[in-house]
């Protein structure tokens, strides 16, 4: 249903009159539009400010154990890092994730996945899907970032 692309049952439980005009309007409100699919991360674990992705170096061969595993995060990075497996940003050792192994054209490209990206793979299921919207989300950040300092 409209733009977000809710089935029913998520239109009535996710879906929020954002603009505050008495309807919950998916298909011509941006403010709905928006504000619904903001809802859906949120009742489904999206945290603001939390991390992301993060891509990862990977060295020996417990990782492939840990891809095993799935993307729905479910070890420390402490652990991980014990297990080989280094984010290329310094991150919190408590921190939660999963590893994710994406095909590239030169060879296979590794991420760890935190909370908020299971929260976008709720969404649709698809971890391609979770990335790439993932990606897209950061090239708008810093392309609003650098039109800012433009404008300065």
């Amino acid at each position: 249903m409209g733009y977000g692309q809710f089935i029913p049952s998520s239109y009535r439980q996710y879906a929020v009159d954002f603009d505050q005009d008495g309807k919950r309007d998916l298909w011509t409100s941006k403010m709905d539009i928006i504000g619904s699919i903001a809802n859906y991360f949120k009742q489904h674990g999206w945290r603001a400010g939390a991390p992301v992705a993060v891509r990862a170096d990977v060295e020996g061969e417990r990782y492939k154990e840990i891809l095993e595993l799935g993307y729905k995060p479910h070890t420390v990075l402490d652990a991980l890092r014990h297990d080989g497996i280094t984010p290329q940003q310094a991150m919190p050792d408590e921190l939660v994730a999963a590893l994710l192994e994406l095909e590239q054209q030169d060879g296979p490209e590794y991420w760890l996945d935190f909370d908020n990206f299971y929260a976008i793979t709720r969404y649709n299921h698809s971890p391609l899907y979770a990335m790439a919207v993932y990606q897209l989300s950061e090239a708008i950040r810093k392309a609003y970032e650098q039109e800012l300092q433009f404008n300065e």
